[in-house]
């Protein structure tokens, strides 16, 4: 084996390979027999000091090769495959703050490896005590931070992990972020976790947003909406313009108002999922019309969600009156409506230009409350 005793490059591909596969006794003793010789001319290279740990790990002297890696990130914090190594012993050997300090050096300097050490953390990281360790570290607000929330999310495993840390984060003072709560309510939708999301909706809100709970969150239209799934979403539509309060207080309006411009209307693009036990309920609306023309007409409905299920049909008048509430009940059954989904829609199935809608129709409160 011939080596260049200056070229530390040259050293280090040749050990990286032989790491990468089952290298023999000979090479492994003669690489290090190179270190040691490199290590003398550039003692300070911490390269060298974690090439040499690797090789000495290979051997099975996991004691030496522990004081070279330890070595290697005393002279180069972001030493890659010191980091590695070190974070692999500290889940072996169950030094969870370690792990976590570690993880996030390298995540710091290295964030494309977060992909691969995501999902074992949930695994890892199996008590509250520990999870705690890396909620002190996502409180910093770490730059990887989104991007963890995010690979987390993944999978339905790491996004219950996820709502976890979003739990502890919401008790401190960098609580989640609008951004990260949406994400991972939206997987454990996916997963079909209903409780889990809603949980997780419920506990990350902040305390100004709590009073507005409810069978309905936000069924006053008294703040803007947050984009969160048991939020208000509001999907742009052609046709018509939706006004909804920009922010909470001040001189913002609390109502939703749809302004029809003349033209077909498929679909007005309002719904909220719901999270209703099983139980009778009633679905309480006040709106008021202002020369409001509904050819297709306009209701708000509750269905069961996956699968879907017709739960309630509220019909929303047309013409010019006050603002004039109108109610209707219904039941959830026991089972497969483990979610419910609220919708402001209408009849038409294409858009036909015979039928045009026009006027406004204001909307200042959507209640459902227990029918018993």
């Amino acid at each position: 084996m011939e080596v260049n005793p200056l070229n530390v490059d040259a050293f280090i591909a040749l050990s990286q390979d032989a790491l990468g596969r089952a290298a023999t006794a000979d090479e492994v003793d003669g690489l290090l027999a190179i270190s040691a010789r490199l290590l003398a001319q550039t003692p300070g290279d911490a390269r060298l000091y974690s090439a040499r740990g690797g090789l000495k790990a290979l051997k099975g002297e996991t004691q030496e090769a522990l004081s070279d890696f330890r070595h290697a990130l005393v002279l180069a914090p972001t030493e890659l495959y010191a980091l590695r190594w070190m974070i692999r012993r500290s889940a072996e050997q169950g030094d969870k703050s370690g792990f976590v300090n570690f993880l996030d050096t390298l995540f710091r300097r290295w964030p494309g490896n977060i992909d691969a050490y995501a999902p074992f953390l949930p695994e890892i990281l199996q008590t509250s005590e520990e999870r705690l360790i890396l909620v002190r570290h996502l409180q910093r607000q770490p730059p990887w931070r989104p991007a963890l929330i995010n690979r987390l999310s993944a999978s339905p495993g790491g996004a219950l992990f996820a709502a976890e840390l979003l739990w502890e984060l919401s008790e401190g003072t960098s609580g989640p972020t609008d951004g990260e709560i949406n994400q991972v309510v939206g997987a454990l939708l996916d997963a079909g976790q209903y409780d889990e999301a809603y949980q997780t909706f419920l506990v990350t809100l902040a305390p100004d947003k709590q009073m507005l709970s409810g069978n309905v969150y936000n069924g006053g239209f008294s703040a803007a909406p947050s984009g969160a799934p048991f939020d208000w979403a509001v999907r742009r539509q052609p046709g018509l313009t939706v006004t909804l309060p920009k922010s909470d207080g001040g001189k913002d309006s609390s109502s939703l108002s749809l302004e029809f411009l003349q033209t077909p209307v498929r679909d007005p693009g309002i719904r909220q999922f719901l999270k209703l036990a099983p139980g009778s309920y009633r679905l309480s609306v006040q709106a008021s019309g202002d020369a409001a023309v509904l050819p297709k007409r306009l209701f708000w409905s509750v269905s069961c969600f996956r699968p879907s299920l017709p739960l309630a049909r509220l019909a929303v008048a047309q013409g010019t009156y006050p603002m004039t509430g109108s109610s209707v009940t219904f039941a959830v059954p026991e089972d497969r409506c483990g979610l419910q989904v609220l919708r402001l829609e209408n009849r038409a199935m294409t858009e036909s230009w015979n039928d045009r809608y026009s006027g406004t129709i204001a909307f200042d409160e959507i209640r459902i409350v227990s029918a018993r």
